[in-house]
């Protein structure tokens, strides 16, 4: 199974980005495809890909030394990597960079070299490329408004769809 430690967003503050992007979705083409569903929604930490079941108590067990002070996160707005994934951008957090060197230093192994640099984000949207110009007019008209919620522990997640086709899980 694939695994990922990551940060679940609170469901209200998903139900706040849904709604906002809502108009959005309506007038892309086609009509629903490449949305993230807000169960989904999440910040990724890191990825651990593939692992075996054996190896879930193991990780579990290192993520409790994990130990951080709670801290807030605020959203940004929406943003853009390249033409082809919409995200939630977050204001720059000591602290949760912070964090993320704790993780990592707990699991090297999974620390790739030549990665890209971390970036906070919430994905949204993968799309098409001609999806983009839309989509920048959009989020002019359809501001998120300044979210702001408090981490208080980190998840593991397992990426799998599901019946619902929900893909991402906590099951820590």
């Amino acid at each position: 199974m694939k695994l990922f430690i990551g940060i679940d967003l609170p469901e209200e503050m998903k139900s706040k980005i849904k709604q906002t992007l809502h108009p959005l979705q309506l007038s892309s083409s086609p009509a629903g495809v490449g949305w993230e569903r807000s169960h989904d929604y999440h910040q990724t930490l890191l990825f651990i890909g593939e692992t075996s079941e054996e190896k879930i108590p193991e990780i579990k067990e290192r993520m409790n030394k994990i130990v951080f002070v709670p801290f807030e996160l605020r959203t940004n707005g929406f943003s853009f990597f390249n033409t082809r994934i919409m995200y939630v951008d977050f204001h720059p957090s000591l602290e949760l960079n912070a964090l993320k060197k704790k993780i990592n230093s707990e699991f090297p192994e999974y620390i790739r070299p030549g990665e890209k640099v971390f970036v906070p984000h919430v994905t949204v949207k993968r799309w098409q490329r001609y999806e983009y110009d839309l989509l920048a007019e959009g989020i002019k008209k359809h501001r998120l408004p300044d979210l702001r919620f408090t981490v208080e522990r980190i998840s593991l997640f397992k990426s799998e769809r599901d019946e619902h086709n929900l893909k991402y899980h906590v099951i820590n």
